[in-house]
C-alpha cells in the first residue's frame, strides 16, 4: 500500500488559545490507534511547560527531539532577535523540520525506534507554531512563512466564546491569501462559556469561503484546570475520543494496514 503522509501546522488565532493541549492529545490518540506520529513545536520560549505537555504526549522524546529554538525569555523569537541583535535560524529550524519529515515517512527511524513501522503505516508530522498565523518568528519571517516553508496544511486553533468568528475568518482569509490550506478549525471549550458558544461552531461554517480540502469546524468540551497537565493526557484523551476519532476519520488518515480507518477506539 503507498505510504499515506501528513503534515499539520496547528496555529491558534492568538497565543495561550490551547495549541499545545489540541496537538499533545491528538499526537496521543493518533499514536494509540496505530498511526506513526511525532508532534513538534520548533520555536518556544518563556517557560518549557509546552515541550514537556508534547513529550508526555508521545513519550520518550528528548527536548532536542520535538524543539529546535527555545529562549527563556517570554518573547518571540523575532523580538528576540532584535533585542539581541543575533538572528533566528529560520531556514535552519525548516531543514530541521524537514529532515525530521523524511525520517518519520521513510521509516528510517521509526519516530525513535518506539513505534512499528511497516508497509503501508501512516505518517503524520504535527507542528505546533507559536501565537496567531502572522506572528513574528525571524526577520521578515512569520508563523505563516513556516507553513509554507513547509508545506503544512493548517489546523486553526481558537477559543469557543464572544469574537471567535471574526477571528477566525480573519486567520483563514489571511491564509488563503498567502497560498495556504486550512484543513479544519478547533473550538476549545471554555470554563465558563458565553451564549456564543452554542452558535460559533455554525456560524464559522457558514460564513467560511469555500476552501479545497476544508475538513470541518470540531469542537473540544471544557477539559478543566487540568487541560495542560502532562500526567492527565490519557484520561483527557478519553474525554474527547468521539471528537479526535471525527477528526482522524475527516482527514481520511490511514491505519498501519493502509486501509481507510473506520472503527475508531471506544470511550
Amino acid at each position: 500500500m503507498k505510504l499515506e503522509t501528513e503534515t499539520l501546522l496547528v496555529i491558534g488565532t492568538d497565543t495561550g488559545v490551547g495549541k499545545t493541549v489540541f496537538t499533545g492529545l491528538f499526537a496521543r490518540y493518533l499514536m494509540d490507534a496505530g498511526v506513526g506520529v511525532r508532534a513538534v513545536k520548533p520555536f518556544c520560549s518563556g517557560g518549557k511547560a509546552d515541550i514537556e505537555f508534547l513529550q508526555a504526549a508521545r513519550g520518550g522524546l528528548g527536548q532536542v527531539d520535538l524543539n529546535f529554538w527555545y529562549s527563556d525569555e517570554p518573547i518571540s523569537p523575532a523580538a528576540w532577535e532584535r533585542r539581541h541583535s543575533q538572528a533566528v535560524d529560520f531556514k535552519g529550524a525548516i531543514n530541521w523540520i524537514n529532515s525530521l519529515r523524511s525520517a518519520v515517512f521513510s521509516h528510517q527511524e521509526g519516530l525513535g525506534g518506539q513505534l512499528p513501522v511497516g508497509s503501508g503505516q501512516a505518517g503524520v508530522l504535527l507542528v505546533e507554531g507559536v501565537g496567531g498565523l502572522l506572528a513574528p518568528l525571524a526577520k521578515g519571517k512569520t508563523v505563516a512563512s513556516l507553513g509554507k516553508a513547509i508545506g503544512a496544511q493548517l489546523i486553526v486553533v481558537a477559543p469557543n466564546r464572544v469574537g471567535v468568528i471574526n477571528q477566525v475568518l480573519l486567520t483563514v482569509e489571511a491564509a488563503a491569501k498567502r497560498g495556504l490550506e486550512v484543513a479544519f478549525v478547533v473550538l476549545m471549550g471554555q470554563r465558563e462559556p458565553d451564549s456564543s458558544s452554542l452558535d460559533n461552531a455554525a456560524l464559522i461554517g457558514d460564513y467560511l469561503p469555500g476552501l479545497a480540502g476544508f475538513k470541518g469546524v470540531f469542537e473540544f468540551p471544557w477539559l478543566g484546570e487540568s487541560a495542560d497537565d502532562p500526567k492527565q493526557i490519557a484520561a483527557n484523551v478519553k474525554k474527547v475520543e468521539k471528537v479526535l476519532a471525527k477528526i482522524f476519520e475527516a482527514c481520511m488518515l490511514r491505519g498501519p494496514s493502509g486501509s481507510g480507518v473506520t472503527d475508531q477506539p471506544s470511550g
